[in-house]
């Protein structure tokens, strides 16, 4: 039973957690974007490695920033914004 009970523990607080854990689109965007400009430069981009090395598949247009609709369309972005593949 107290098996049981702790197993039941850990599935509560991982269902927690990752509740907790997943951003959207617009709360990544605004951990990101200093410069509240709407896009992810490669200065902001910086700040995450991750970002950082995938930066240039996310840029479609190759503009230089990155777009909230170009982050939700990456592996990447679908990826930490836990969204449907």
């Amino acid at each position: 039973m107290r098996k049981l009970l702790n197993l039941c523990l850990v599935c509560v607080a991982c269902t927690s957690f990752s509740s907790i854990a997943s951003v959207t689109g617009v709360e990544f965007m605004a951990q990101m974007d200093s410069d509240d400009d709407g896009f992810i430069t490669l200065r902001e981009a910086v700040k995450n490695t991750d970002l950082l090395r995938e930066f240039g598949h996310i840029d479609m247009d190759e503009d230089g920033k990155i777009s909230e609709a170009e982050l939700i369309a990456s592996d990447y972005g679908r990826e930490v914004l836990s969204l449907p593949i």
